[in-house]
């Protein structure tokens, strides 16, 4: 069985998106090329129950991974914890 991961949307308007989903790949270099991809792409394309969701980036504030991949984009800043 594949991990399981989580991938939470925020977007621009304070609405959120929570999603879970199975490890895409068991090679970190394939799952850096896909995040690459995404990140490139204009919309973030997600198969969900079927369906085709095709969500704009300008739309998403942010995204969070969790857990994150074995391999990060270049320049991601590690170690860092949230404070309040």
């Amino acid at each position: 069985m594949k991990p399981i991961k989580h991938l939470y949307l925020y977007f621009q308007d304070g609405q959120r998106l929570a999603l879970r989903f199975p490890q895409q790949s068991a090679d970190p270099v394939e799952v850096a090329r896909g995040l690459r991809r995404q990140l490139e792409s204009p919309f973030l394309s997600i198969e969900v129950d079927g369906d085709l969701l095709l969500i704009p980036r300008e739309s998403i504030k942010y995204l969070q991974i969790s857990p994150a991949p074995p391999t990060l984009p270049e320049a991601t800043l590690t170690g860092a914890e949230l404070i309040n």
